[in-house]
């Protein structure tokens, strides 16, 4: 254990963080009694937290944590999980010949946040950092297939092809597939990264021109991300 003795006041600062995340919109009195914090000191951590644009504060006076923060803390977890997985997106890539790439559900989008481009002369090209098609695509189809109920409707509004009978297929073989109704010339398909939980972070997809990805080539590729999905050590 390491004989360097923690800043108690940054440690409730922390605290009175994580409470208000978990609680917001949340009053000083309500915040105080949770975390058992003289609520003096809790109204100054909060003020503190405000200036310094970790916190919001409503017009009836209660403490929500501000939207910067949790988009710069979005970023990070983001920046991490690419990191994390880059080795699986080129396995994707290595395996299969074709291009593989890494999305994320952000909102109402799916973004492209790590991509290995296939070696070959004609091949599908995407740019890191882009929003991908949500209707029809095989990322959005996987992670879905594993979203809970009350998350779905938003979805379903993008791809009405997200019924129950279809999501339940997904998830008895493990991936999604896109068969060119997204972008003409296309195939691809997708498998979802779940967390411990089995909550979907991410998909792993394989993307290719329809000429080389004939349908039968869906249940080679198919079981690639689906395995490599399911190796991923972040579960």
């Amino acid at each position: 254990m390491s004989s360097v003795k923690e800043i108690q006041s940054v440690r409730n600062a922390c605290r009175v963080f994580e409470a208000i995340s978990q609680m917001q919109p949340v009053g000083v009195s309500d915040l105080a009694r949770t975390i058992d914090i003289d609520k003096s000191a809790v109204h100054r951590l909060a003020v503190t937290l405000h200036s310094a644009g970790w916190l919001e504060r409503t017009e009836d006076g209660r403490w929500t944590v501000s939207p910067t923060i949790l988009a710069t803390i979005r970023a990070s977890a983001t920046t991490t999980l690419a990191t994390d997985v880059r080795h699986l997106v080129e396995a994707a890539r290595d395996q299969s010949g074709e291009t593989a790439m890494l999305v994320v559900p952000e909102g109402n989008r799916l973004m492209i946040v790590d991509a290995a481009e296939s070696r070959q002369t004609l091949r599908v090209s995407v740019t890191v950092g882009t929003e991908m098609l949500a209707r029809t695509s095989s990322a959005l189809r996987a992670i879905a297939a594993h979203l809970p109920a009350d998350e779905l409707g938003p979805w379903r509004m993008v791809d009405s092809d997200l019924t129950d009978a279809s999501l339940a297929k997904i998830r008895r073989r493990g991936w999604a597939q896109n068969d060119g109704e997204g972008y003409d010339g296309t195939r691809a398909v997708g498998a979802a990264l779940l967390r411990g939980d089995d909550v979907p972070v991410a998909a792993l997809v394989i993307c290719a021109p329809s000429t080389r990805f004939q349908p039968e080539r869906a249940q080679e590729h198919g079981a690639l991300v689906a395995r490599l999905a399911e190796s991923w050590t972040g579960r």
